[in-house]
């Protein structure tokens, strides 16, 4: 994704969070671009108006301060243009992992009552 910017921008940003979350932001490949536009000044009257700013490569996302390395970042930002932060696993999720472990904690019951009690 592409984004603009009035002023240059770091190629990262990291932003701590109160709650154990960071904010990250990637700023690449970035180029100064001038655009020329018309604007209207009055009925029929119109201005043309030169905007220049920084167009970069963009990617920005929050993750579990812990599940994202800030020095690996910083190093390879190209890695990261893509990167997905990691899904919290859904109440149903849960339920159906603690569900599995469950039957399997009975099924190593069973066995081993049998190797006991043989």
């Amino acid at each position: 994704m592409k984004a603009r910017f009035t002023t240059e921008q770091p190629a990262v940003s990291w932003q701590p969070l109160d709650n154990g979350m960071v904010d990250v932001t990637i700023c690449l490949n970035g180029k100064e671009v001038t655009e020329e536009n018309q604007q209207i000044v009055e009925k029929e009257q119109y201005t043309t108006v030169t905007e220049t700013f920084w167009e970069y490569d963009f990617h920005q996302f929050r993750e579990k301060a812990e599940n994202v390395n800030r020095e690996a970042v910083e190093k390879n930002p190209e890695k990261y243009l893509e990167y997905e932060p990691q899904k919290e696993k859904t109440l149903e999720q849960k339920v159906q992992e603690q569900e599995e472990t469950i039957r399997m904690l009975t099924s190593c019951l069973l066995e081993m009552s049998e190797a006991v009690y043989a």
